[in-house]
C-alpha cells in the first residue's frame, strides 16, 4: 500500500467515524423532535427539548467536520455529489433553520405550541432530506469527466424513501434511548412506550431495506456483492448482529432500564455502519467513484491528518464535557398526561 492509498484509507474511515457521531447525536435530537408531534402536551414536550437545550449544538460540530472533511480530503465528491443533489440538500438547509428556530422560540414564547410544531416538522424535514441523500449516495451516482450525468430526480426512488423511513424508526428509537436516560416519571414512561413502538418499526423496516437490496442486483455493492445482489456472509453477520442489539434495546426499554437502551442503540448504529462501511470500501460513492481516485493529493492530507489529528481529540473532550455538565434528569411532574 503507496502512501496515496494509505492516506485516503485512512480518511475514509474517518469519514465513517465522523459520519457515525453525527447521526447518533443529531439523530436523538430530532427524534426529539418526532416525539414533540406524537403528544399536545406542552409539558412534556417542554421536558423532552430541555434535555437537548444544553448539547444540541454541540452534536452539529460533526455536521460540521463532515462537510469539512469532505471538502478537504475528497474535493471531487464535494464538489459533484452535491451539485448532484440541490433539491434535498437545499430541503436540508431550510429544515435546518425552521428546526433551529422553533427550538430555540419555544422557550421564550408565552404560547410554545406553534415553535413546537415548527420544531417537529422542521426535525421531519431534516430527516427525510437525510435520508434522500445518504439514499441517493448509496443506491450510486453517474459521473462522466467529473461531472453528474444522471437525472435531477435520480435521489427519488423507492430505495430512498425506504431509507427515509428507516431513519425516521432509528432516530424516534435514538430519542427514546435518550429520554430514557435524561428523564424521569411520565416524561420518561412516555418516551419508553414509543422506544418500543419505535424499535418495532425498526426491525420490520430494516428487513425490508436489507431484503430490498438483496433482491436488486443494482444495490448488490451495499451488501459486498457487487454487480449480482445477495448478501455477503460479513454483511450478514453484522446486520444480525446489529438486529440483535435493536432486540436488546428494546428489552431495555420496556424493563425500564436507563443506560442499557441507548448503549444497545449505539453499538447496533456502529454495527450497521461498519456492514455497509466494509461493504463498499474503497468505494466512496457507487459504482465506481473510489476513495483513491476522488483524494486531494498526500501533502494535503498529511497536513488535514495532522489538523484534524489534533482537534478530533479536543472536540470528543469538550462535547463529553458538555454532556456531564447537562447530565441532570429532567421531569414534567406536576402538570398534565401525555396524549
Amino acid at each position: 500500500m503507496d502512501g496515496q492509498t494509505g492516506l485516503a484509507t485512512a480518511w475514509y474511515w474517518i469519514l465513517a467515524f465522523l459520519l457515525y457521531l453525527y447521526i447518533l447525536t443529531d439523530g436523538f435530537d430530532l427524534g426529539v423532535g418526532i416525539l414533540c408531534l406524537t403528544t399536545s402536551d406542552e409539558a412534556v414536550r417542554g421536558a423532552m427539548t430541555e434535555t437537548i437545550e444544553g448539547v444540541w449544538h454541540a452534536n452539529q460540530t460533526w455536521l460540521v467536520m463532515l462537510g469539512g472533511v469532505l471538502f478537504g480530503a475528497y474535493p471531487l465528491v464535494y464538489g459533484t455529489v452535491l451539485a448532484a443533489l440541490y433539491l434535498p440538500a437545499g430541503l436540508l438547509l431550510f429544515a435546518f433553520m425552521a428546526r433551529g428556530m422553533g427550538l430555540e422560540c419555544r422557550g421564550e414564547a408565552d404560547n410554545p405550541r406553534p415553535w413546537s410544531l415548527l420544531f417537529g416538522l422542521g426535525s421531519l424535514a431534516v430527516i427525510v432530506a437525510h435520508g434522500l441523500l445518504l439514499g441517493a449516495i448509496l443506491q450510486g451516482m453517474h459521473f462522466a469527466d467529473g461531472a453528474f450525468t444522471g437525472s435531477p430526480f435520480d435521489w427519488l426512488s423507492p430505495f430512498t424513501v425506504l431509507v427515509c423511513a428507516v431513519l425516521l424508526a432509528l432516530y424516534t428509537l435514538f430519542a427514546a434511548a435518550w429520554l430514557s436516560l435524561r428523564t424521569t416519571g411520565r416524561v420518561r414512561d412516555f418516551a419508553r412506550r414509543w422506544g418500543v413502538r419505535a424499535a418495532g418499526a425498526s426491525l420490520v423496516l430494516l428487513v425490508l431495506l436489507v431484503a430490498y437490496i438483496a433482491l436488486t442486483p443494482g444495490l448488490g455493492h451495499l451488501a459486498g456483492r457487487p454487480g449480482t445482489g445477495g448478501l455477503s456472509p460479513l454483511f450478514t453477520v453484522l446486520v444480525l448482529l446489529a438486529v440483535l442489539c435493536l432486540g436488546l434495546c428494546a428489552r431495555a426499554l420496556a424493563k425500564g432500564c436507563d443506560r442499557a437502551p441507548f448503549v444497545h442503540a449505539a453499538l447496533m448504529l456502529l454495527l450497521l455502519a461498519v456492514a455497509f462501511g466494509t461493504s463498499l470500501f474503497p468505494v466512496l460513492v457507487p459504482p465506481g467513484v473510489t476513495a483513491m481516485q476522488a483524494a486531494s493529493p498526500p501533502d494535503m492530507l498529511r497536513i488535514m491528518l495532522w489538523v484534524v489529528g489534533g482537534l478530533l481529540p479536543v472536540i470528543l473532550l469538550y462535547n463529553a464535557y458538555q454532556y456531564r455538565v447537562f447530565a441532570g434528569r429532567v421531569s414534567a411532574d406536576g402538570e398534565s398526561d401525555a396524549s
